[in-house]
């Protein structure tokens, strides 16, 4: 291993309760120092997440909630382990993961992040054993190279294969030559010798814009990038991913389109996807409805319906771009409601069993007054849409004093309430600041190279000659569906950007 000769290695593996970073928490992790092939040190903790931790994660992890009980708070330790990892070569397996969790941790204790020369053993596994395993999962690299620990899933063991495995990995004649972790890196990153001649490299740019792979047939892929050579080149580098290797082995040609924009390009991207389809785009498509959530004078509880107006209709809320938001906050609404949970039956003569348990009002009883009881609703629905900054507090209070109980459980499922609720609101105040014309709203999408005008995103972009293929009759069926998801879009890249704020 010449090319980390004399280098503090940290090999790092973290466990948590699930996949995305903010979201969900680490509970676990192990970082074995080793310098020259000798262990130097180590790093070893559980962590109480301050949430529950799902049944799956504690079945292949090992760790149960009693485990991390009274263990410490991540926040608590992260600048220790910042300061543990300071000058170290960073390994893991699919270790952008790993850091991510770390690094948004650093960030709520206003610390910087992690920038540590790294090295992935996925993207190693990838250059390297391209056709010599099924996948590159960190047990199958176990039993490719006999290594122990091959069937426990815990922080300390999966870091003991992680080294074993770089360790094999590192003898390789394509990477045990190099000097030095850069000249690693750029072998990795570079085009695949073996697809130079496939595709015609020339002229990529370095911009914002939108790239095609296609063959004769059909278009394959669709992706959009804000360096579109760097982005391209990644498809076709040594150490491209699984989904890469398919959209490189069924194309034969690349074309891109160059815009001002990171939006533009999303705009495009997302346009492009739902007008070709391509089949190796799983994300992008749009439903073809949008969904409302109703509350009708004939219905004793709220439904989801595709049309926006309809006889009966006392009070709705949307528009909600899939069915399953629509529903999400369809069970939102009756949690903080407190709507019957009972389905009407005119032949009961006493409440069901259901509103018994929950002392609620029942509407299988023949007294049941649907009337009454509708309009009760209504005038729930206006006042709580008219104070909604009060609900969205008193959730954020009923959350703490939960996870305070170390009721996490019921803490988990007001979070997810939360976001809901806070998702939709977010939404409807962009809407109301684009419908209203509102100043600043309007001058920011201006810049951004972008007019809303009659339900309709309007791109100020010219398009060249050879992109007409692509890009004529783009806005060919643009429905109302189109412009709520596009709307959504805009939304999404403003918040994601400092430099662009939309504020209530």
């Amino acid at each position: 291993m010449k090319f980390v000769k004399n280098k503090n290695l940290a090999i790092l593996d973290i466990e948590t309760t699930g996949v995305k970073a903010g979201v969900n928490k680490i509970i676990e992790i192990y970082i074995l120092k080793i310098f020259n092939e000798e262990l130097v040190d180590e790093y070893y903790s559980k962590f109480d997440p301050q949430q529950n931790i799902p049944l799956f994660i504690s079945n292949l992890t090992g760790i149960y909630p009693w485990h991390v009980e009274n263990s410490p708070l991540i926040e608590n330790e992260i600048k220790k382990i910042k300061n543990f990892l300071e000058y170290s070569i960073l390994i893991g397996h699919n270790l952008k993961f790993d850091l991510s969790f770390l690094n948004y941790e650093l960030n709520k204790k206003n610390l910087k992040k992690l920038n540590n020369p790294t090295i992935d053993t996925l993207s190693l596994s990838r250059a390297l054993l391209r056709t010599k395993v099924k996948n590159h999962k960190l047990t199958t690299l176990s039993k490719y190279f006999k290594t122990v620990n091959q069937n426990d899933h815990n922080s300390k063991a999966d870091v003991l294969t992680t080294y074993e495995v770089f360790k094999h990995l590192s003898s390789f004649d394509e990477i045990k030559c190099k000097s030095n972790i850069e000249e690693v890196d750029r072998y990795l990153n570079s085009v695949d010798s073996d697809l130079i001649n496939k595709f015609n490299l020339n002229n990529i740019p370095s911009s914002h814009g939108v790239y095609i792979f296609s063959n004769e047939q059909n278009i394959k892929y669709i992706g959009k990038s804000n360096n579109l050579k760097n982005r391209i080149n990644s498809h076709l580098s040594y150490s491209r991913s699984f989904k890469s290797n398919k959209i490189v082995n069924y194309s034969n040609n690349i074309d891109f389109i160059s815009l001002n924009n990171e939006l533009l390009s999303l705009i495009v991207e997302h346009r492009l996807i739902n007008k070709f389809k391509p089949q190796l785009n799983r994300g992008g498509r749009i439903s073809k409805n949008i969904y409302w959530v109703k509350l009708k004078s004939n219905k004793y509880n709220f439904e989801i319906s595709k049309v926006q107006s309809s006889n009966n209709t006392l009070f709705q809320i949307g528009p909600f771009l899939s069915y399953s938001k629509a529903k999400n906050f369809k069970f939102f609404l009756e949690h903080r409601l407190e709507t019957i949970k009972c389905k009407r039956n005119n032949s009961r003569k006493s409440k069901c069993d259901i509103s018994t348990l929950l002392d609620t009002e029942c509407a299988c009883l023949n007294s049941f007054d649907l009337k009454k009881y509708t309009k009760n609703l209504e005038k729930k629905l206006e006042i709580f849409f008219r104070n909604t900054d009060i609900e969205v507090e008193n959730l954020k209070k009923e959350i703490a004093t939960h996870a305070k109980s170390q009721n996490f459980e019921e803490a988990q499922k007001l979070k997810y309430y939360l976001s809901i609720f806070e998702n939709y609101l977010e939404l409807e105040n962009f809407k109301d600041k684009v419908f209203n014309q509102d100043e600043a709203t309007i001058k920011l999408l201006k810049e951004l190279q972008i007019e809303i005008s009659n339900n309709k995103v309007i791109l100020k972009i010219q398009i060249p000659e050879e992109n007409n293929y692509f890009l004529k009759n783009l806005s060919e069926n643009y429905s109302i569906v189109h412009f709520y998801n596009e709307l959504l879009l805009i939304l999404r890249f403003i918040r994601s950007k400092e430099s662009y704020t939309i504020s209530k």
